[in-house]
């Protein structure tokens, strides 16, 4: 099945080094997810994060992880009962790979691994990329499922179409964006500000996706930063955000997300005022 990947490589139009690293990536993250699919992970789990977005909304940013939830928790899940059928997909297109599993608090982890050298010259050779590639480079790509999911989650079917049709269950939008604005709010990434988190925030005001209330004060309770008795309100998010973004240091946010976008002129108004009128035009519903 190689010249399906060879296929789904050259679509992408790849120009150079790194228009090839990221076209693999997203190719291994297809054919991952695909995997998933046939080992019925997704009757269990859903799909969210920033590669969920590029892949069934459009977002037009890279984004190297795959992150899932259970739909209910379950602190006795293990992700590696699914990691043998994946590993088999995964080769049936012609990679080879290494997968192991890390176990890390309420999170179950799994890290795909191949090597372009060996498993990928023959697509680039087909493709006419031989000289565009690492000659030999790990390509590795992080799978997170969080086993303690927050409550009041909501999911939909979405339907993959590479490398084979595959029914993805994926969080539906306003839910993203709760858990998009939860990580805005409360995210701390080893001190540095996650530049990916506010461009994603902008994706969901450009594109008038409204934040599901419930969902995101479900998240900020079980973090520990929401306490009070009464619900939590429109008016007490827009107060944090305020507040949270004239602490950022924008230089540092966009340097962040400047390698996992094309276009970086998109970066060149970054700043509180930007943020301020986007947070403005963020709508709840329940």
């Amino acid at each position: 099945m190689l010249d399906a990947v060879t296929t789904m490589i050259e679509r992408r139009n790849p120009q150079n080094e790194a228009d090839w690293d990221r076209s693999l990536r997203e190719v291994l993250q297809e054919t991952a997810l695909a995997g998933l699919w046939r080992t019925g992970f997704f009757r269990q789990a859903a799909f969210y994060g920033g590669t969920a977005l590029r892949l069934f909304h459009g977002l037009d940013r890279f984004s190297e992880d795959l992150d899932f939830t259970l739909l209910i928790p379950d602190e006795l899940w293990n992700i590696s009962e699914k990691l043998g059928g994946l590993r088999a997909e995964i080769e049936a297109f012609g990679f080879s790979v290494e997968i192991d599993a890390k176990h890390e608090g309420k999170v179950e982890s799994a890290f795909i691994k191949a090597n372009t050298k060996i498993n990928l010259i023959r697509a680039a050779a087909s493709a006419s990329l031989t000289g565009k590639i690492a000659s030999n480079r790990l390509v590795r790509i992080k799978i997170e499922t969080d086993t303690d999911p927050p409550a009041e989650i909501k999911t939909e079917i979405k339907t993959l179409l590479e490398p084979f049709p595959a029914a993805i269950r994926v969080v539906t939008r306003p839910c993203l964006f709760a858990g998009k604005l939860h990580a805005c709010l409360c995210r701390s990434w080893k001190s540095r500000v996650k530049g990916r988190d506010w461009y994603d925030l902008l994706f969901f005001v450009a594109n008038k996706v409204p934040v599901d209330r419930q969902h995101l004060e479900a998240r900020l309770r079980r973090s520990g930063h929401w306490n009070g008795e009464s619900p939590f309100t429109e008016t007490d998010a827009k107060q944090m955000l305020g507040k949270r973004i004239e602490s950022i240091d924008w230089k540092q946010a966009r340097d962040d997300v400047a390698p996992f976008v094309r276009d970086r002129r998109s970066l060149e108004l970054w700043g509180a005022e930007l943020f301020t009128e986007a947070a403005e035009k963020i709508q709840f519903i329940l």
